[in-house]
């Protein structure tokens, strides 16, 4: 039995988030269209399928041709037989699958066979086969329509200029394949300058990737391949398309390394892309010359993020200047780590987003701009137990169109993240470092949240929390915002800040706002009337009569306390057991230097043989939560 990929989260959620940028003129981030070439060639589903980013809840969607509900991850329970024992995904081929080796060291395209399961004793140690040698001689004994399997040697290596297309697989059970065999630990490695390596076209589904390294080995730098400064080409590792009107999806890429592409993974097209399940995946070192890069980008899409790790994305280098520019692959705020756009029912869970180019997840609800009214866009979003560090923006929940006439998303959560050093390292030269911004939700949750550690005075534009725009239902609760340090107060920011837009039940409680060393403001709000503030616990250096600041005048806790009925909340310096841990420290105390760096690198040579805790989200969030109290959300 083949162990590959990953769950199906029967198991499901309601709540999401949501990312946007501030609306201010010099900060905000164009949106960014995604543009499809191919042609459909016909549909195998009979009834038009209409997005549910623009028509609401999925339940208004016709996928019963599709066999999949928008948010339901459909790869096996995990009660019953969906993981091994230690989390990786179970993929078992049909009596009929046709299992197709390939070895570029030892096979031989005139001679080479497949295989039914039944003549394979172990899948994953086949014995004496005869392989194919190239992929496309593979793919070219592969079936449409047939839980067929490409399983490529390890620690071999290929060349690939052209795209590799992929069949869709039978059902939700009988996926077709391309993955990786032997016993060692090394991937199968694709050396690929091809403008997309892998690509699912129209209609296809069912298709799992596990396994493989991808690596745009002519972009990087540092290889005696690299085309050279000027040359580069774009270059995406998996292109999923979807036409608009149709749906697809229920695709799961799991345990491969993606390096050195514009894009590691893109969905676009305009139609639905259901069931995505993306874990365990490192997806490092995009950068462009020539357009915008992303980690991944998708739109119209219900994924799932899972355990994955996404580091230094959008960039090569530091931007020179303060602009855009994107010679030898410069920083810009058009490049993130992740970028969704109209998205819903999607789930980012115990990943670590590293050193992004802008925006370590920018979600996007730009309204039609014809149409100069706003209306949800993107809902049912949530992100949990995710670990960020660095870059300039941590959660962007707001952009791109907005009419200012009422809310863009419906149902965000973000719960029990843990974010470091957001905007200390200042990728693209700007002085901005914001944690969480939020704009137009119609209900949302920001709880649990560790907000810690920016302390480069060279970030003057620093925000804990924001809630901006036509927001309702919306609670802050419950967060540790702790190290943010802020020369001098803004007249515009605080920890947590709530701007002028229309504003209707919203609830700051039991937040931990901690400004050592620091002259930030606690709370800005200028809607004090539509905002319960309860059981918080406050404490600046700035002067006290600065702490608070509403309608453009500042105030003590006494005078604040009269103003916004805040007579239940503490004021004083909060103890923590180890209040400087980063994830610096982290990488210290598991015996690695304390450079990302070498993280990066390490996490990008564990698959399933070698998985090692030390590089996993969970480990980080228990490292950090231990010396700050071990708070979670209780909500």
């Amino acid at each position: 039995m083949r162990v590959v990929k990953n769950l199906v989260l029967t198991f499901f959620l309601l709540i999401l988030t949501a990312c946007k940028t501030s609306p201010s003129v010099d900060e905000d981030i164009p949106n960014i269209t995604a543009s499809g070439t191919g042609a459909s060639t016909g549909s195998e589903f009979d009834t038009e399928v209409i997005s549910t980013a623009d028509t609401g809840p999925y339940s208004d969607i016709e996928v019963s041709e599709y066999n999949v509900q928008p948010g339901e991850f459909n790869f096996y329970p995990r009660e019953t037989n969906g993981w091994d024992e230690t989390g990786w995904s179970i993929l078992t081929p049909s009596e009929d699958s046709r299992l197709i080796y390939v070895s570029s060291s030892l096979g031989d395209d005139a001679t080479a066979e497949f295989y039914a399961p039944r003549d394979i004793g172990d899948i994953e140690n086949p014995g004496a086969i005869k392989p194919f040698r190239s992929i496309e001689a593979a793919y070219a004994n592969s079936r449409a329509g047939y839980p067929d399997w490409i399983l490529l040697h390890g620690g071999d290596t290929w060349e690939v200029h052209e795209s590799i297309q992929l069949n869709s697989g039978r059902s939700i059970t009988e996926r077709s394949v391309i993955t990786s065999y032997g016993s060692g630990e090394q991937r199968p490695i694709i050396k690929s300058d091809a403008g997309e390596t892998f690509r699912i076209w129209s209609y296809k589904k069912y298709i799992a990737i596990t396994d493989l390294a991808l690596y745009g080995y002519k972009r990087d730098p540092e290889s005696s391949d690299f085309s050279g400064w000027g040359l580069v080409d774009e270059s995406t590792a998996i292109r999923i398309y979807s036409p608009k009107g149709s749906v697809m999806g229920t695709l799961l890429v799991e345990g491969n390394d993606f390096n050195f592409f514009s894009k590691g993974i893109s969905i676009n097209g305009g139609g639905d892309v259901l069931d995505v399940v993306v874990r365990r995946n490192t997806i490092r070192n995009s950068y462009s010359e020539r357009d915008h890069s992303q980690g991944i980008y998708a739109t119209h899409t219900s994924a799932l993020l899972e355990e994955n790790i996404f580091d230094h994305n959008g960039w090569y280098k530091q931007q020179v200047d303060t602009g855009n520019e994107k010679a030898e692959g410069q920083a810009n705020m058009f490049n993130h780590n992740t970028y969704f756009a109209k998205s819903f029912h999607s789930k980012f869970i115990r990943n670590i987003f590293l050193r992004s180019s802008s925006i370590q997840n920018k979600w996007t609800a730009s309204s039609d701009s014809h149409s100069n009214v706003d209306s949800i866009k993107s809902h049912d979003l949530w992100m949990e137990d995710n670990v960020y560090v660095g870059g300039e923006i941590g959660i962007s929940a707001g952009g791109n169109t907005d009419h200012d006439t009422g809310p863009r998303w419906k149902n965000i959560t973000i719960i029990n993240n843990v974010m470091l050093a957001i905007g200390r390292d200042r990728p693209t030269n700007r002085t901005l470092g914001w944690n969480i911004d939020a704009t137009d939700w119609e209900g949302g949750l920001v709880c649990g949240n560790y907000i810690l550690h920016t302390d480069n005075l060279l970030v003057k534009n620093l925000v804990g929390i924001r809630l901006n725009g036509h927001s309702s239902n919306v609670i802050i609760a419950e967060n540790t915002i702790h190290g943010l340090i802020a020369p001098n107060p803004s007249s515009k920011t605080g920890a947590i800040t709530v701007n002028s837009g229309p504003k209707e039940n919203i609830r700051v409680s039991g937040n931990n706002i901690q400004l050592v060393d620091s002259n930030m403001r606690v709370l800005l709000t200028e809607n004090v009337d539509s905002i319960v503030f309860e059981e918080n616990h406050y404490f600046s250096d700035l002067d006290g009569d600065e702490w608070f600041r509403s309608q453009d005048v500042s105030y003590g806790i006494d005078q604040w306390r009269s103003i916004a009925s805040d007579n239940n909340s503490m004021v004083g310096q909060a103890s923590f057991l180890e209040p400087k841990r980063t994830f610096e420290t982290y990488l210290a105390s598991v015996g690695l230097s304390q450079s990302i760096d070498e993280f990066s690198q390490l996490a990008a040579r564990q698959t399933r043989i070698n998985w090692n805790r030390d590089f996993t989200a969970q480990a980080v969030l228990d490292y950090i939560r231990q010396g700050y109290g071990n708070m979670t959300c209780t909500l």
